[in-house]
């Protein structure tokens, strides 16, 4: 079962991750669903160290959907003049700069809320809320993106950056989508539609890596059997294979201008989720 049920959590991190519909919330019923079919409960604190470790599959799938990217841009910030417009060094250093001020307001969260978070994932009822917070805000996005904002990457500023930031905070926790909420917060400021997947994607990434920075260093070594590592990175190399996909499937939604569509899906999953008491 141990198996199965870290491929099955690496299957729903990868599909959840960059799809609008908290890929913490639906990770932390999957594992409520096999803790009752087994009848071994897991703490929060187990299992947010999971969640996070399976994020850096996603991280990885992220880094390899925008590795020409991510080429031009170390290129560009090596001197290069032999690069496409908008990954000159001057672009390179400014987006790395927006995603740092995006990014500084989880630093305090991180610091000093690790504790109540934890507590979050002991049962669903937090992540129910969570989803139905998110389905307001991704209701919000069918008149966000009525018509494709005029912001690019270099009409973005440095207060755009500094609200899509403060508007990630709530992705900690359990039932809210980092995606979505980032992505609603960037339609809201007057980016493009583009820009606004291609921002969130991009502050993901410290983002997730400060996460699983900040549970290793508080990481009890007893946790660190063989099983669990190689459970652990089985279901993270599923997560990242599959995240890839998503990131394609969320591109192709946000562009078409219907991401509000998942607000249905999260209202009616909150609706069951509730039903079902405190823990499934």
């Amino acid at each position: 079962m141990a198996w199965l049920e870290a491929l099955v959590l690496g299957l729903v991190q990868g599909i959840t991750e960059f799809l609008p519909v908290s890929s913490d919330g639906h990770l932390l019923i999957t594992e409520n669903l096999f803790a009752w079919l087994t009848g071994v409960t897991k703490s929060g604190k187990e299992n947010l160290f999971f969640f996070v470790i399976l994020h850096i599959g996603t991280t990885c799938a992220i880094l390899y959907y925008h590795r020409k990217s991510i080429v031009q841009g170390c290129r560009g910030l090596s001197g290069s003049e032999d690069v496409s417009p908008g990954f000159q060094r001057a672009d390179v250093v400014r987006a790395g700069l927006l995603a740092a001020v995006a990014t500084s307001p989880l630093v305090p969260f991180a610091l000093f809320l690790k504790k109540p978070l934890e507590q979050t994932f002991e049962g669903t009822t937090v992540a129910a809320y969570g989803f139905m917070l998110t389905a307001a805000v991704l209701m919000a996005t069918a008149w966000l993106s009525r018509k494709d904002g005029a912001k690019g990457p270099r009409e973005m500023s440095w207060l755009d950056a500094l609200l899509i930031g403060l508007a990630q905070m709530v992705a900690p926790l359990p039932g809210v989508s980092r995606s979505g909420v980032t992505i609603a917060a960037a339609l809201a400021l007057g980016l493009s539609r583009a820009q606004a997947v291609n921002f969130s994607l991009l502050i993901a990434v410290p983002a997730i890596l400060g996460a699983v920075v900040f549970e290793i260093k508080d990481l009890n070594p007893s946790m660190l059997t063989a099983d669990k590592l190689a459970h652990a990175a089985a279901g993270t190399i599923l997560a990242g294979v599959v995240g890839y996909f998503a990131i394609i499937w969320l591109t192709r939604v946000v562009r078409s201008g219907r991401l509000w569509c998942f607000s249905l899906y999260l209202i009616l999953l909150a609706i069951i989720v509730l039903s079902t008491g405190a823990r499934i």
